[in-house]
């Protein structure tokens, strides 16, 4: 092998180290030095919906930044039903938080009546709070997220990231539909 193809190949591995501790950085260690800045305004946000039935069921609510109604306040507890999780950290780029409206607004638009009767609610979380950080490993977060989650009986049934709403941010109206079918795929097995 000659010198430069070794420098190349160490060079990638340099880069792809580096990526994957800025990701770590990110999403595990939660920017301490925000922390004590983003304090008040954690407590203020986060509400706890009792004791937790298990940790990926775990039911913690962030109220979204918008002003719009929340999604989660549904009026009868159904025995299954899917939770749209948005994901985010305490930071929030424009992109991210387009996503967030993308999909809250996407929900409420087709999904108006399941949230009502329980079967479907959207939660956004700051995977940076102490008590929400563990959906990083139990969904295998690498970025900012919307996950679908199938619960039944307190228990998660399955689950999927929606990668592809990165890939849709910038159409709109591509981004409603491939939420509209994840969420239809996912209500069908209620």
């Amino acid at each position: 092998m000659n010198t430069k193809k070794i420098v190349t190949r160490l060079l990638l591995i340099f880069v792809l180290l580096s990526t994957t501790f800025l990701i770590y950085k990110e999403f595990v260690q939660g920017g301490h030095e925000k922390e004590n800045q983003s304090a008040e305004i954690k407590a203020k946000n986060t509400v706890s919906q009792g004791p937790p039935v298990s940790k990926t069921s775990q039911e913690i609510v962030s109220k979204p930044e918008n002003k719009a109604a929340p999604l989660n306040a549904a009026l009868k507890p159904a025995k299954s039903k899917v939770i749209a999780y948005y994901f985010h950290g305490t930071f929030r780029c424009s992109t991210c938080r387009t996503i967030e409206k993308y999909s809250h607004d996407a929900i409420q638009e087709y999904f108006s009546k399941e949230l009502g009767n329980g079967k479907l609610e959207f939660k956004p979380l700051n995977v940076e709070d102490p008590e929400n950080r563990h959906y990083i490993q139990d969904y295998q977060l690498f970025s900012k997220s919307l996950v679908l989650s199938l619960v039944a009986d307190g228990k998660e049934i399955k689950w999927k990231n929606l990668t592809d709403v990165w890939s849709y941010v910038s159409d709109k109206e591509k981004f409603y539909q491939y939420v509209k079918d994840e969420i239809d795929n996912f209500l069908k097995e209620i």
